[in-house]
């Protein structure tokens, strides 16, 4: 036997391997489709809401009750904070400095 048929014939296993295992994917996929519906036929005979019953026009996040943010703590915000140093900011301080300019 040849070096081609002895390819051509490992080949043809591989198929049917490959055959075969797309069969029993397809097998397990279609028993799991098959679980996930009666699942859900028995929690809708139930009255009980699945994941992804949601009312149209809505969205989870309205449902919840507001609530105002925690009031921040005594102080300035962040952004209005004195440097470590304790000096004041210099007037003519860049907001955003050249990374690649020299440092004087």
């Amino acid at each position: 036997m040849g070096f081609m048929d002895k390819a051509k014939q490992l080949g043809d296993q591989a198929k049917q391997l490959a055959d075969q295992a797309q069969k029993k994917i397809d097998e397990k996929q279609t028993q799991f489709n098959e679980g996930q519906r009666q699942k859900a036929e028995q929690q809708a005979a139930q009255g009980e809401a699945t994941p992804g019953d949601v009312a149209i026009g809505t969205h989870p996040a309205a449902e919840q009750a507001e609530e105002p943010a925690p009031a921040a703590a005594d102080g300035p915000p962040a952004a209005e904070t004195a440097p470590p140093s304790g000096q004041p900011p210099a007037a003519d301080a860049n907001a955003t400095p050249d990374p690649f300019k020299p440092i004087e």
